[in-house]
């Protein structure tokens, strides 16, 4: 392996570090310098045939339109609860059951966010603008939506990160879900370890540390247990709702229904049903999943399918709808909030789409014109996990979360990263005479914290709560905060195979 072209295939990771973290550049700059610059990289190092990259692009745009019409729906929903004061009656609702506004942030935090992704709702579109209600930063606000599910996102999403990761690597699901719920322990600690960086209290005192450090132990600890007692594919949702009840059981208990709250919660509690019931019904998760499909495919061994009725976009529309009709608002202003809702998604939305092209392009790196035949030796993922594994030898467990979190980083995805580097875990398991599960769980945890420091999760968060144009404010906090927690992970994965 040459080694010019591994230090090449780390430029992108360099090149957006650098615009986030140096210039503050908004998510929109980010995605065209780093899709113009991958482009040309994929072209002119890497030996890639034009009409490869230009496919890669297309199947990039493509593949994210679920995510960008997430990010439109959820601007809308939003928009129309920050106006009709929806969001503050839910936040101050919350804070009658809590003991301060401490733990009300806490809670929408750790509990509320963890528990919509475990459910398959995008936690950012609710999470971010609720925090900015209760009087977080906008910038915190964003950064918080993220960092409190993705300590536990392997388990999260229904379980189907893991179920990916079964996929390409042939090892048990719930062996790989197991090992994923242990390091996640550590991993929700280190993610708990961040929060007080983004929250209105500028230096928390001890016991407020050891809160914010209890609350990540109790959720990997619950997370763990759902996963070996109930299943991996409800543990994360599990877990953030036991910590909803415990906040609340430590404050005052009261939570009083009335009808214009009931009103208020309607439209997430339309998103929370609707998701779990099309995850939990069989023959609804079989129609939603499998039948009521449309495929499309751009690259020929890379099936893009669109299942609106499984997705979180058709209940988000869904749930601004029965706000419109719940909630008192007139008919123009409807129209406002629709109009302000196309200014502000239009920025993240096209940023989304090029994160997604730039992503595939690095995938599909190194393929002949007609996609039947890759050259590994100009394929980029390829190049960056057998170079990692050449240069770090018996450390290379070390480095496994940190792949996982490049991988999430440069494509947006934590799945991509699993599909990306999964089946080298199975290879270095066998080389280095070690566990095949643990490595792929180490990959998939890391993945997982990357969210915090994509430039394509941010741009889901920023529009959300008042951010957007914050993006590099927001990474330059997020990129050190999510290397150095996947090489916390990485020396635990370490010292686990040792013992």
């Amino acid at each position: 392996m040459q080694s010019g072209l591994f230090l090449l295939c780390w430029t992108p990771v360099l090149l957006l570090t650098l615009l986030a973290a140096f210039f503050r550049r908004p998510a929109l700059d980010l995605s065209i310098c780093g899709c113009v610059f991958t482009f040309a990289l994929v072209l002119f190092a890497f030996d890639t045939p034009w009409p490869v990259a230009l496919f890669s692009v297309l199947d990039g745009l493509l593949t994210t339109l679920p995510l960008v019409l997430v990010i439109f729906a959820g601007i809308l929903l939003s928009s129309l609860l920050m106006a009709t004061g929806s969001l503050t009656r839910i936040v101050n609702w919350f804070m009658g059951a809590v003991r301060d506004a401490f733990h009300r942030n806490l809670l929408i935090t750790l509990g509320v966010a963890n528990f919509m992704e475990g459910a398959s709702v995008i936690a950012e579109p609710v999470v971010a603008p609720m925090l900015r209600a209760a009087g977080v930063s906008p910038l915190g606000s964003a950064a918080l939506a993220i960092i409190g599910y993705a300590g536990l996102m392997t388990l999260e999403m229904a379980g189907i990160i893991v179920t990916i990761l079964s996929l390409v690597t042939g090892l048990p699901i719930r062996e790989l879900g197991l090992a994923s719920a242990w390091l996640s322990i550590p991993a929700t600690l280190a993610m708990a370890a961040g929060v007080p960086i983004f929250l209105p209290e500028s230096a928390p005192g001890f016991r407020r540390w050891a809160l914010i450090l209890a609350c990540g132990l109790f959720l990997g600890v619950v997370a763990l247990a759902a996963a070996t007692y109930l299943g991996v594919a409800i543990a994360g949702m599990f877990a953030g709702l036991v910590l909803i009840f415990g906040l609340i059981m430590l404050g005052s208990r009261r939570l009083t229904l009335s009808r214009p709250i009931v009103c208020d919660l309607a439209p997430f509690l339309l998103m929370i049903a609707a998701l779990l019931v099309v995850n939990t019904v069989p023959f609804l998760k079989e129609v939603a999943f499998r039948r009521l499909t449309l495929a499309v495919h751009i690259v020929p061994f890379h099936t893009i399918t669109y299942r609106p009725f499984f997705s979180a976009y058709l209940y988000l529309f869904l749930a601004f709808a029965l706000a419109v009709i719940l909630l008192p608002i007139a008919r123009a202003q409807v129209r406002d909030v629709i109009g302000a809702g196309i200014r502000k998604g239009w920025r993240p939305s096209v940023a989304m789409g090029l994160f997604g092209a730039m992503g595939q392009m690095i995938a599909f790196s190194g393929y002949a014109p007609d996609f039947t035949h890759l050259d590994q030796v100009h394929n980029i993922p390829w190049i960056l996990s057998h170079g990692l594994k050449t240069y770090t030898g018996t450390l290379y467990p070390v480095f496994v979360p940190f792949l996982g979190w490049v991988g999430t980083f440069l494509t947006g995805y934590g799945t991509a990263a699993l599909m990306l580097f999964g089946q080298l875990q199975v290879q270095a398991a066998e080389l280095l005479g070690t566990s095949a599960t643990w490595l792929s769980a180490g990959l998939a945890v890391g993945a997982s914290i990357g969210s915090i420091s994509s430039p394509f999760k941010i741009a889901i968060a920023t529009p959300m709560c008042g951010a957007l144009g914050q993006e590099g404010a927001i990474l330059r906090r997020t990129i050190p905060l999510g290397m150095a927690a996947s090489f916390f992970i990485g020396l635990i994965l370490w010292i686990a195979l040792k013992l």
